[in-house]
C-alpha cells in the first residue's frame, strides 16, 4: 500500500512542479510609454449650483494624455496589464447663470479666463487574445480609478470614482524586442463633484475614451 501511494504521489508532485515551470517558460513582460487622446463623451446632469471654473460639458476636458503601460503575458493568449495616463486641457469659463435664459455669458457677467484641468486614469485589466497565437487582436476588461484635478477643481470635493474598464487593441511586433500597440481603452463611471457645502456642481454617468498608441520593450521570463 505504501509503494502504491508513493507511485501516485510522485507524478502529482512532478505535475505540480511542471505546470508552473511550463507556464513560466511561456510568460513574457512588456513595458513602455504611451500617448493617447483623452476623449470624454456624453453630458452632465443639471447641477445644484453653477461654477464658472468648471467645464460645461465633458468634452471640454478632452486633451492629449501621456502615460505608461506594463503587461504580463502568462501564456501567448492570457495576461494582465496595468496602465496610467495623465491628460491636461484648457477650456473657457462662462457658465450661464440661472434666469439668464438664452442670453450670452457676456450679458450675464460670466466672462472668465481659460481654466486648466488635469485628469489622471489608472487601470488594471485582464488581457485575452481570442484568436490563435500570432493574430494581433486582444480584448481586455478590468477596473480603474479616475481623478479630476487641476485649477478647475481646486478647492472642490472631487472624488476618485472606481470605473469599469474595457479595451481593444492590435499588436505589431517590431523586431525581437519591441511591440507597438494601437488600441482604445473605455472607462465607465459615475461622477459627483461637490463644493464644500455639499452642493452638486458636476455629476452624471460618464464614458471616457482613450484612443492610444503604445510602444513596449518585450522580454521573455526564461
Amino acid at each position: 500500500m505504501q509503494v502504491h501511494r508513493r507511485s501516485l504521489l510522485l507524478p502529482a508532485v512532478a505535475l505540480a512542479i511542471g505546470i508552473p515551470a511550463i507556464a513560466f517558460a511561456q510568460a513574457s513582460v512588456e513595458v513602455g510609454p504611451l500617448v493617447a487622446v483623452y476623449a470624454p463623451v456624453g453630458t452632465f446632469n443639471s447641477p445644484d449650483a453653477f461654477s464658472s471654473s468648471l467645464p460645461t460639458r465633458p468634452s471640454d476636458l478632452a486633451g492629449v494624455a501621456w502615460g505608461a503601460e506594463g503587461r504580463l503575458w502568462l501564456t501567448p493568449r492570457v495576461g494582465f496589464a496595468v496602465q496610467g495616463a495623465v491628460a491636461t486641457s484648457r477650456f473657457g469659463g462662462g457658465l450661464a447663470a440661472p434666469g439668464c435664459g438664452g442670453a450670452t455669458p457676456s450679458t450675464c457677467g460670466f466672462v472668465t479666463s481659460p481654466n486648466h484641468a488635469r485628469v489622471v486614469t489608472l487601470t488594471a485589466q485582464v488581457l485575452y487574445r481570442p484568436a490563435p497565437s500570432g493574430f494581433p487582436l486582444q480584448l481586455s476588461a478590468g477596473a480603474g480609478v479616475v481623478r479630476h484635478g487641476g485649477d478647475a477643481y481646486a478647492g472642490l470635493n472631487a472624488p476618485s470614482p472606481v470605473a469599469g474598464v474595457f479595451g481593444l487593441g492590435f499588436d505589431l511586433h517590431i523586431g525581437r524586442w519591441l511591440t507597438a500597440t494601437l488600441g482604445v481603452t473605455t472607462l465607465v463611471y459615475a461622477l459627483d463633484v461637490r463644493d464644500n457645502f455639499g452642493q452638486r456642481l458636476e455629476r452624471g454617468f460618464q464614458i471616457d475614451l482613450l484612443p492610444q498608441v503604445a510602444l513596449a520593450w518585450r522580454s521573455r521570463l526564461e
